[in-house]
């Protein structure tokens, strides 16, 4: 799952770089890279939900923040902008996710409705970064039946 993600993220404009883990280990990580940057959480909870047919659903709630490094000092009206791009970005990443493909169907299945929720994020980690977080519930498309 967090391959296919980061496969999703190397295409999203701006080229943002990419980084898995907990918040303690991405805070360790963004002392030392280029913004803008997408940070990807480990994913919790994961429903597994059986079928009748034998198979077994997986939905996963994936939660991400898009950033850009900000400057100390800053105030919220200055760091706007950033929350401008980062929605952008995030609002690319859930359309890009419907639509990647890994072999011969799609991945990813983000059904039509289904809210995803962006909240602005200030002055995180610290090398001072502003964004966008993301939680969205994807369904991976390949299940195994037994």
């Amino acid at each position: 799952m967090r391959n296919q993600i980061e496969a999703i993220v190397q295409t999203l404009n701006g080229n943002p770089a990419f980084a898995y883990g907990t918040q303690a280990e991405l805070n360790t990580l963004a002392d030392d890279i280029s913004f803008p940057y997408v940070f990807l959480y480990p994913l919790q909870p994961i429903e597994v939900s059986p079928q009748v047919n034998g198979s077994v659903d997986n939905m996963f709630t994936v939660y991400m923040e898009f950033l850009f490094k900000t400057d100390f000092g800053q105030f919220t009206a200055e760091n706007e902008t950033y929350v401008s791009q980062a929605l952008q970005m995030a609002s690319q990443f859930v359309v890009k996710a419907s639509k990647y493909r890994e072999g011969e169907g799609r991945y990813f299945r983000v059904k039509a409705g289904q809210k995803a929720k962006c909240v602005p994020v200030y002055n995180k980690f610290d090398v001072n970064t502003t964004g966008i977080g993301l939680t969205i519930t994807l369904s991976a498309m390949y299940f195994d039946v037994f």
